[in-house]
């Protein structure tokens, strides 16, 4: 699997709520990070990523904030016509 779909594979999983943890969130930007740096992906990614604490409340992002990050995402990276 290259990086995109890597990561990709990652924002589906969160987005299906196979794991929504902030460790989970972590590894995507680690893996971001190490893989993505100076793409755009990274930087579409990177402000939502660094900001996701679903207990914290403003200025962070919650869960459903990430939700529709990754759907974004996915629509933006993704191959047509796949979710």
């Amino acid at each position: 699997m290259n990086p995109i779909e890597e990561i990709l594979y990652m924002a589906r999983r969160f987005v299906a709520g196979e794991d929504r943890s902030i460790n989970f969130v972590a590894s995507m930007e680690d893996f971001a990070t190490e893989h993505l740096l100076d793409t755009d992906a990274f930087e579409f990614l990177t402000e939502g990523i660094s900001l996701y604490r679903p207990w914290a409340g403003a200025p962070y992002w919650s869960e459903r904030d990430m939700v529709q990050l990754m759907k974004e995402f996915i629509e933006e990276f993704g191959p047509p016509g796949i979710e």
